[in-house]
């Protein structure tokens, strides 16, 4: 009876111990290829994004220029040093002269072109924004019950009421009213080197341009990506596609 016992507790734990290894092995079957999916999507999201500041900055560069280069680190440059001329000049616009690669480049810089520089290049992101403005506490009189109606108006909203003549209320007080509210602002970005590098292969993205009016930029990858994750898992993809002249492949 003793031996028995003994082979029975002996076989329930080894029971124990396959059933909760194969219950870790389940839920890294479920998590692992999930986690490899998402960092899949956030890469190629990176890439695209990527790809888009640099057609972004092509297009700026060719409004400047009237055409389009195939060094895009230089088109970077030079469209950031055109907007840090503008910083410096606000007369910096129309016809004007930049140096670039040892040379006098004539440029056309159009009105409000840093605006555009401003708005493309930069990451919007929700913030609290909080204001003051004067509230007024006035008396009003009350047609239907020929009372007074205490009414409070708002500096901006209500501006029409206190300053039409024909108003025939009256203010009686003045206050300061704190107004906090949801907002979207942008925060901008420098067009830097690191933008020309594909985030999964390191390496750059390919510029082709063909006459004035074309150009593509396409992802380094040829014949997909893939890379072995934990042994038996793999982080794979196809490719990121690319944009000719602003119409992207994965739209």
């Amino acid at each position: 009876m003793q031996e028995e016992q003994y082979y029975s507790e002996k076989w329930s734990f080894i029971v124990k111990w396959i059933a909760v290894i194969l219950f870790v092995i389940l839920l890294l079957v479920i998590f692992i290829p999930s986690n490899i999916w998402k960092e899949e999507d956030n890469m190629r999201s990176r890439s695209e994004w990527k790809m888009e500041q640099l057609w972004d900055a092509q297009r700026m560069y060719k409004k400047l220029t009237g055409h389009y280069d195939t060094d895009i680190k230089g088109v970077l440059w030079f469209v950031s040093a055109v907007r840090d001329s503008i910083l410096a000049d606000s007369e910096y616009v129309n016809e004007q002269y930049i140096r670039y690669k040892d040379e006098d480049i004539k440029i056309n810089v159009p009105q409000f072109w840093f605006t555009e520089y401003d708005t493309v290049f930069s990451r919007p992101y929700h913030a609290k924004d909080t204001s003051f403005i004067d509230v007024y506490t006035a008396v009003e009189l009350n047609f239907e019950t020929g009372g007074w109606d205490t009414i409070f108006l708002g500096e901006i909203k209500d501006r029409y009421k206190y300053s039409d003549t024909l108003w025939e209320g009256t203010i009686i007080d003045t206050t300061v009213d704190t107004i906090i509210e949801r907002v979207m602002k942008y925060k901008h970005f420098n067009l830097v080197d690191s933008l020309t590098i594909c985030p999964l292969t390191d390496k750059p993205y390919y510029i082709t341009v063909k006459g004035k009016d074309t150009v593509i930029i396409h992802s380094p990858m040829k014949g997909g990506y893939l890379e072995r994750k934990y042994f038996f898992f793999t982080f794979k993809d196809t490719g990121h596609g690319f944009i000719m002249n602003g119409e992207a492949s994965w739209e």
